[in-house]
């Protein structure tokens, strides 16, 4: 509870709380109830100064969204949430407070509440206990659960305010500050006192003034994270401000892959330069209308290829506007016909029964602007939550041919990238096997101690079950009349087993006549599986 990331006041206040939390184990003193007094009053003061300057924090956010407002006005409104999730949280934390002193000294709802020096029951053990922990042995299912629940989804929350590339970090500083976990089962806590959880730990048999002391350590934890979280927001403004040492000039296009008849665009930008910038920019002998500072390039391809283009960038000397200096630039993009990938995930043909994935993609347009369509073969086609935004699942009904049809909206016209057949097929036949086994030679006691006639597909990419449903068994005795039975579904009934108990070497079993349902709901006969006992 001391080390980490803390501030040395959190350590502090940490390190306090369990040396009396030790001290109260073993004797509730008059000495320790008025430690305990402190130490919640030196906790409470030290949040309204934690307080104070985390609304200094917000101040800041306006003031940085009153000089920037595109820049500060999304990290501010991203501070906003986190300052009233701290709040609601705090009062959370304030109402259980107040209302373990209710309860404890018997007041009446609309009373004040006194001020810890002034509650009467400090030393109140049972009253704490009934509300935050109840009567179970594990304290579960209370005001402590509740708590508990709300303090992971604050941590949860702020988190999700953090940058990806720094959550982890963030994860790591909260579990230690707020740390929620239950006492480890070999330790001291769990093992002689039985306090096995979180809510146990925190707050079983704990009287009054330390119920209130733990409550405000918390409020403390509450306000260090939503400081963490604000002051990280507000370093984040001006995280991303470019430092420049040079200038060059610069072309940045949506896309260097076009179709013919499809517009190229470009920005073309001298870095380093404001918006203000009065630069010529001129390609091909003409100038580019410029807007912001950036040039705005458009080039309509008749043919497939690289194209490649050029310029230069004519810009006022800062040091003698009488001078012009010049940087010339060279850019290129590949136009190509227009094509569309329809790439079957297993292979060229979509089965009948499971879900057949398939990846569809336009090459340089993005996946939210492909729209794909099946037609034929009873065909059902939609994206796969599980996958990328190019994944899609096929499911189809009957035997035949499939056609996908690829639309990509390309700067708002929608254009037809061509179409993908594909076959539909029945899954193949499953294959019966007992012991692994299709035919030859088994032991007696093998093929007794088998329960059932599996169905599975052999060489088959799909993970396919089928189920056996109904088969036959004739067991053909040397010199005797054979023997026939039947089952209902896949198990080896005790009738055959009985009869196989019999068999002598060299007789032949037969399992015939087998059907098994697949995911497609038919029925399928397969063939028959036969060996001789050894």
């Amino acid at each position: 509870m001391a080390s980490g990331k803390l501030t040395p006041r959190q350590k502090m206040i940490n390190m306090m709380y369990l040396v009396l939390t030790a001290l109260l184990a073993l004797n509730v003193s008059k000495e320790i109830i008025n430690a305990f007094i402190t130490i919640d009053e030196g906790i409470t003061a030290s949040n309204n100064n934690v307080i104070k300057k985390n609304n200094q924090v917000m101040d800041a956010f306006a003031t940085a969204a009153q000089a920037d407002a595109v820049k500060a006005k999304p990290f501010q409104e991203k501070a906003t949430q986190v300052h009233k999730a701290s709040d609601d949280l705090y009062k959370y934390l304030e109402d259980l407070k107040n209302e373990i002193v209710r309860k404890a000294d018997k007041l009446e709802a609309n009373a004040k509440i006194p001020a810890p020096r002034e509650i009467q029951k400090n030393d109140d053990y049972d009253t704490p206990t009934l509300i935050m922990c109840g009567d179970k042995q594990d304290g579960k299912g209370f005001k402590a659960t509740e708590l508990k629940k709300k303090l992971e989804d604050y941590k949860v929350k702020l988190i999700g305010f953090v940058a990806d590339k720094d959550k982890k970090d963030f994860q790591s500083r909260f579990d230690e500050l707020i740390n929620l976990k239950d006492p480890d089962p070999a330790s001291k806590l769990a093992k002689e006192e039985k306090k096995k959880t979180w809510e146990m730990a925190t707050f079983y048999h704990t009287p009054v003034v330390a119920a209130l002391a733990m409550l405000s350590k918390i409020q403390s934890d509450v306000k260090t994270a939503e400081s963490q979280v604000n002051n990280y927001l507000l370093a984040q403004i001006n995280a991303k401000d470019l430092k420049f040492t040079d200038v060059e000039p610069k072309v940045v296009a949506p896309t260097s892959y076009v179709l013919t008849g499809q517009d190229y665009k470009a920005d073309v930008f001298l870095a380093a330069f404001n918006k203000s910038s009065d630069a010529e920019i001129v390609v091909g002998g003409r100038s580019l209308p410029v807007e912001n500072g950036l040039g705005k390039y458009v080039d309509r391809p008749s043919s497939e290829g690289v194209k490649k283009w050029g310029g230069v960038i004519k810009v006022k000397d800062p040091e003698d506007p009488t001078k012009v200096k010049e940087y010339p630039f060279e850019a290129e993009y590949i136009a190509a016909k227009p094509a569309a990938v329809v790439s079957p995930t297993k292979m060229n043909v979509f089965y009948i029964g499971p879900e057949n994935p398939v990846s569809i993609s336009v090459p340089g347009v993005p996946n939210n602007k492909v729209v794909a369509s099946i037609s034929g073969g009873g065909g059902s086609l939609t994206k796969n939550p599980k996958g990328t935004g190019a994944d899609y699942i096929v499911k189809v009904t009957t035997q035949g041919e499939a056609t996908i049809s690829i639309i990509a909206d390309m700067d708002g016209k929608k254009i037809n990238m061509g179409a993908q057949k594909c076959r539909v097929k029945r899954v193949p036949d499953p294959v019966a096997k007992i012991a692994g086994k299709r035919e030859g030679p088994m032991q007696k006691n093998a093929l007794i101690a088998q329960s059932a006639v599996i169905a599975e597909l052999e060489n088959f990419d799909f993970e396919i079950y089928y189920k056996v449903t109904k088969f036959k068994m004739s067991l053909y005795p040397k010199g005797k009349d054979p023997i026939e039975l039947e089952s209902n579904n896949n198990l080896i009934t005790a009738n055959m087993k009985a009869a196989l108990s019999k068999a002598r070497a060299g007789d032949k079993v037969y399992f015939e006549y087998i059907k098994a349902v697949g995911p497609d709901g038919g029925t399928r006969s397969i063939p028959s599986v036969n060996f001789t006992i050894q």
